[in-house]
């Protein structure tokens, strides 16, 4: 097989709709993982879309499944669907070896809860362990192949929160 079968074969096939879910607490560090399959890379929680479910329950329940939380707060998302492709380097278990890449939402929700009351095993364990970090910071942290990704969505991101902890401070 030659390179440009590889590549029609490779575009022949669909994305995988997935959710990303950036959470944010009061000073305004996010959570991120460090993948079990990607040790010194971090990244934001993420996951599939189950067939007929809505983009934000997925994004509630793959919070809940990745990271033990459930009351966390919706505070906005990315007004768009954000494609990426597989290396072929990446060694893809069975499931994702049919799909080009993913086509991502972001949403971003709010949680003031601590890092201890995270639970990463109760499901399919996704990370290794979990820190807070500045939200510009990710775009250097998470793996090469999903930065492009993160430079899209960060800047909204990151003014949302800024703007959220301003109105929040405000009330209280």
């Amino acid at each position: 097989m030659n390179d440009q079968d590889i590549l029609r074969i490779m575009t022949d096939k669909p994305y995988r709709k997935n959710v990303g879910m950036v959470v944010f607490n009061s000073l305004g560090k996010v959570i991120v993982g460090e993948r079990v399959q990607f040790p010194g890379s971090w990244q934001f929680p993420q996951g599939g879309i189950d067939e007929d479910e809505d983009y934000l329950e997925a994004a509630k329940r793959e919070l809940y499944e990745e990271l033990g939380v459930k009351k966390a707060t919706y505070v906005t998302e990315y007004p768009d669907w954000i494609p990426y492709d597989f290396p072929n380097s990446l060694g893809l278990n069975a499931h994702l070896q049919k799909f080009r890449g993913q086509l991502q939402r972001w949403i971003l929700f709010h949680w003031d809860g601590s890092l201890e009351e995270c639970d990463l095993v109760h499901h399919e364990q996704e990370f290794l362990t979990i820190q807070f970090m500045e939200i510009e910071e990710t775009i250097q942290s998470v793996v090469e192949f999903k930065r492009e990704v993160y430079a899209k969505f960060v800047p909204l991101f990151k003014s949302a929160i800024q703007n959220y902890i301003a109105e929040n401070s405000k009330s209280k």
